[in-house]
């Protein structure tokens, strides 16, 4: 084998290794498209979740505070009401 053949061989070589990166790395831009894509639904259903949690923390507290009032003002009449 003389040098044009050797060098010629290295050159498929390198060519056909190169066209299995490039297969390969056209796999791994399709799957961290798909990554990205699936991040950017979980981040939404997050944003969704805390903003129904929020609102869900802020009836509470509402309710919550009706109570408390609603209790001092029981605790005041009853303390008014006792028989002196």
């Amino acid at each position: 084998m003389n040098f044009e053949e050797r060098t010629e061989r290295r050159l498929n070589d390198h060519a056909e290794r190169i066209r299995i990166l490039e297969v390969k790395d056209a796999a791994q831009d399709g799957k961290i498209e798909m990554l990205c894509e699936k991040l950017d639904n979980l981040s939404n259903q997050i944003g969704a979740w805390m903003d129904f949690m929020k609102q869900a923390l802020w009836k509470i507290l509402k309710i919550n505070k009706t109570i408390f009032f609603a209790l001092l003002g029981f605790f005041v009449w009853y303390i008014q009401s006792l028989p002196r």
